[in-house]
């Protein structure tokens, strides 16, 4: 059974669009039809050509505060002993828009035989490969609630973990976009109208005040082509980063930032610790679990050494030599890696880990946040100074004329 794209209008007028399975288009429009709807395209869409483009991954930022909601609803309700439609059905009235059509086309696949974790694959651009395997694991082995009781707690910790990054980086990033502006609002407006009497006056101005002439001069004459610049620097760092290559790179770089570099490297470990972690705890193996990880991370350093260790594992290698190949590992995550495997508690010992790597990435957040506000403030502190002093300079070197 294929998975359609569909837009079609209700009797009220309103466009919907979604997605549902079906043998052919033929039947998607007749199924459609049947719902009362006047269907006005019916597509077949190949899942498999979303799952790793920028579009999936936007969407699924977007629908992400949605899905751990509706995972701990879930599970509340499949705890509570009711069965998996009736808990769709009591959920998807109070979705939003997009997610709600989504949870429809879903309920839609369920109610045509097919299981849960095989009607989300049918949208790579609502639910990651994690949820979707724990789903089927969870399926398999009967443990349905449990499962999404996993999940939800997982989801709501990574959710929790990204709003404390982003909100370290958020307000010294406010800092240094209004300093920019501010900056460039003086040197276009406000030091020309300081200088243009003292150039008339036609004295040898001093050198601090030729700087500032010269930026000001720079801005003003070339404003148009130092924006054409910039532009060309942000397309260029996009089609670096849109490359597998470039991803590399560049976090190779950040990796030896200080503070920044940490972390980088320990959000994202603490993010892969906890997703192994819950998938080796519902019962998946290694090697799964790993794969699974691999596809769930942002980080393309760790994506690699994750790809590399399912081979190592392939291959009989041990999973102390196979990290320590990679500089993404910290010491104490091949350490863990090593003792788990040895030990068969290696997703208590992920967990563990887990846990305290986010523990220090909400303590690096609140250091690199508390290192970069003064540090932005006393910038552009200095620059306005210098301003007031180039400016002020040739009125007091006057003065010391007429006086003398």
């Amino acid at each position: 059974m294929a998975t359609f794209q569909y837009r079609a209008y209700d009797r009220k007028g309103r466009q919907l669009k979604g997605t549902i399975a079906a043998a052919s288009a033929k039947h998607a429009r007749e199924r459609l039809r049947f719902q009362e709807l006047r269907v006005d395209s019916v597509r077949e869409r190949k899942p498999n050509a979303l799952r790793h483009t920028w579009t999936t991954r936007s969407r699924r930022g977007k629908h992400r505060s949605q899905l751990t909601a509706f995972t701990r609803e879930a599970a509340t309700l499949l705890q509570a002993g009711v069965p998996l439609l009736e808990t769709l059905d009591s959920i998807i009235p109070d979705s939003q828009k997009g997610f709600h059509e989504t949870l429809l086309a879903v309920r839609d696949k369920l109610e045509n035989g097919e299981g849960l974790a095989e009607a989300m694959t049918g949208h790579p651009d609502v639910f990651d490969d994690m949820t979707v395997g724990m789903i089927r694991v969870g399926e398999h082995s009967g443990n349905l609630p449990e499962i999404f009781e996993q999940v939800a707690e997982f989801r709501e910790r990574g959710d929790e973990l990204k709003d404390r990054v982003l909100s370290a980086i958020l307000y010294p990033a406010i800092i240094l976009f209004v300093s920019v502006g501010v900056a460039v609002f003086l040197m276009a407006v406000v030091v020309p109208m300081l200088l243009q009497n003292m150039v008339e006056l036609g004295r040898p101005l001093p050198l601090p005040t030729l700087v500032l002439k010269f930026a000001s001069d720079l801005i003003l004459d070339h404003g148009l082509l130092l924006l054409l610049f910039a532009f060309v620097c942000v397309c260029v760092a996009a089609i670096v980063l849109s490359s597998v290559s470039g991803r590399l790179k560049v976090n190779a770089i950040m990796l030896r930032i200080p503070i920044l570099g940490t972390l980088v490297q320990k959000q994202a470990l603490s993010r892969m610790s906890l997703i192994l972690s819950t998938l080796l705890r519902s019962g998946l193996e290694l090697v799964d679990a790993l794969a699974i990880a691999g596809e769930s991370t942002p980080n393309p350093l760790l994506k690699a050494a994750l790809t590399e260790l399912q081979e190592d594992l392939r291959n009989g290698r041990d999973l102390r030599t196979a990290t320590d190949k990679h500089d993404i590992f910290t010491n104490a995550a091949s350490q863990v890696f090593h003792l788990g495997q040895q030990s068969g508690q290696l997703e208590k010992m992920l967990e563990r880990l887990g846990r305290d790597y986010d523990r220090q990435t909400a303590l690096l957040a609140n250091r690199l946040t508390t290192i970069a506000e003064p540090a932005l403030i006393i910038a552009l502190s200095v620059f306005i100074g210098f301003i007031l002093f180039a400016t002020i300079l040739p009125i007091l070197e006057a003065g010391n004329v007429l006086s003398g």
